[in-house]
């Protein structure tokens, strides 16, 4: 029975014919039945719909995939602590010491020869200072203590100190000054001897009020100091401990200390004396040379009586009377390193060489390696020097110079039979970069110096402006460096001299001494605490 949609067929189909002439038989188109036409029509509207949905459903998967994705983030919470400004701290390394006292009794008791003079001064808040309360000297609470020297936190406040001594006793002669510093977790000290005739002393000073724990690292011309107790040592709050070197570096011609402390941080000094024969040599206060670096720049290296050093080098034991540059690579790669000294007289020949130094280890060697110095005349001429150092990996540095008098320049005629003349020494250390105006001390002592240095590519000035009386200004040339006396016992405050490198230096018949201006460290800030 026919479907009720449908029409019956009413005529047969038509048979094909085939034929061998299509244009004269054209095929007689096919004609189909209307029921075939209707399902194909309804077969294809099938296949457009379903196309259609499926593009449809396609294009709504995409936007989907295009919407944002909800996210549900938890915040962390957080606390800013904003710390409350702290107060500026200077520590002055105490008097000069010695072992025993001088009737040569307590040998391995060390103390005082006499008290510093102290110059201190604070600007734009009042200063207090306070000395430790201990000291393995003996000397907590008294004149030869270190002193502490606080500044409460104010704008635009800051302070600076410096001390100085003379040294007159058997054994201990010549001028020593130190600059006061700020205390430090990491001190590298570049200085001293523990050879024959030479004695060293470390001196560590605690101002924190808990206790530091200190570990030692030396360095010698062979490589890394292995010895018991060079770490654990305790330096209890408000007290200083006084330690012989030559207890863990005996006969080291070139120590280099790096001194570590937990806890507390510390103030750490190398004092060296020399005796040569029955002669005195000179006494002197090492201060921190530092963190190792690849740029070192010394200013103010100062060279005070260089004939008499030249004649005085000819005796027996005076070999280290010669100017010399102590360099130490801490790092597990040795070093090549290039030495510049530069003189600040313009119309002066610097001179420059290069030198080797092993990794774990120490080289020294005299200032005037670059020169000619078979013909006996003077190879470095008094004045004022910079002294650069520059190496390929990290190192630590000092120079060491020496005076002695002429003994023509007092009427006495030089034999081999003279008596040694009165000599002194200092090391200088590399000064930091000033971050901006800074407080600079100047100690008593023989015609003291302010040298500048400029490392930039423009001419600085900078002002100096005294405690009391008028300012002074210094002009100091792009690359180059000057100097200006300055007041001894005055505190002057160095403006404009961010980006620039200072120094103080003294120099006068048998006396040398020298210590490096530093900025006030950086205030903390605000503390981010996150659990």
């Amino acid at each position: 029975m026919p479907d009720a949609d449908e029409t019956p067929d009413e005529t047969p189909d038509e048979p094909m014919h085939d034929t061998t002439d299509d244009a004269q038989n054209p095929v007689a188109p096919r004609t189909e039945r209307p029921g075939r036409a209707r399902g194909a029509t309804l077969v294809g509207l099938r296949v457009v719909a379903g196309t259609v949905g499926i593009v449809a459903s396609v294009a709504l998967i995409g936007a989907v995939g295009l919407l944002p994705i909800p996210s549900h983030r938890i915040a962390v919470p957080t606390v800013t602590i904003t710390p409350d400004p702290a107060d500026q701290l200077r520590i002055c390394p105490g008097a000069l010491l010695r072992l025993g006292d001088e009737s040569g009794q307590n040998a391995n008791t060390p103390s005082s020869l006499g008290a510093p003079s102290i110059t201190q001064g604070g600007i734009g808040a009042d200063l207090t200072s306070q000395r430790l309360e201990v000291s393995d000297a003996g000397t907590g609470r008294g004149s030869s203590a270190p002193d502490v020297l606080t500044l409460p936190p104010a704008a635009g406040a800051t302070l600076a100190g410096a001390q100085s001594q003379v040294a007159d006793a058997p054994d201990y002669t010549g001028f020593a000054a130190a600059s006061c510093a700020e205390p430090s977790g990491s001190i590298w000290l570049v200085g001293g001897s523990t050879a024959v005739g030479r004695s060293t002393l470390l001196t560590l000073a605690n101002p924190s009020p808990v206790d530091a724990t200190v570990a030692l690292t030396i360095l010698s011309s062979s490589g890394p100091v292995a010895a018991p107790g060079m770490s654990g040592i305790v330096v209890k709050a408000g007290a200083q401990r006084v330690i012989p070197l030559a207890g863990f570096a005996p006969d080291v011609d070139t120590p280099v200390v790096h001194v570590v402390s937990r806890g507390g941080q510390v103030l750490a000094a190398l004092q060296q004396s020399i005796v040569r024969g029955l002669d005195a040599g000179g006494v002197d206060l090492v201060g921190g040379a530092g963190d190792p670096a690849t740029h070192l720049v010394i200013p103010g290296v100062r060279v005070f009586d260089a004939i008499g050093v030249n004649k005085a080098s000819g005796l027996a034991d005076w070999d280290d009377i010669a100017s010399a540059v102590r360099v130490a690579v801490p790092g597990s790669h040795s070093a090549k390193v290039q030495v510049d000294l530069v003189p600040q007289d313009a119309t002066s020949h610097g001179s420059s060489f290069e030198m080797d130094v092993s990794s774990g280890q120490v080289s020294e060697l005299a200032l005037d390696s670059a020169t000619d110095t078979d013909s006996g005349a003077v190879s470095i001429p008094d004045g004022m020097y910079t002294v650069v150092i520059d190496a390929d990996q990290p190192v630590v540095a000092g120079v060491r110079v020496s005076t002695a008098e002429d003994p023509a320049a007092h009427g006495v005629t030089a034999t081999s039979d003279t008596s040694a003349p009165p000599s002194d020494f200092a090391w200088f250390a590399p000064s930091p970069v000033l971050s901006g105006d800074t407080a600079v001390a100047i100690a008593a002592g023989p015609a003291p110096m302010l040298s500048v240095v400029n490392p930039t590519k423009a001419g600085a000035t900078v002002t100096l402006v005294p405690s009391g009386g008028a300012s002074r200004t210094l002009t100091i040339a792009a690359g180059g460096s000057a100097s200006i006396d300055v007041a001894p016992g005055t505190v002057y405050l160095l403006k404009n001299a961010k980006g620039l490198l200072a120094a103080v230096s003294y120099a006068g018949d048998a006396q040398l001494a020298h210590y490096g201006v530093s900025s006030a460290g950086p205030v903390s800030g605000p503390i981010v605490i996150r659990p």
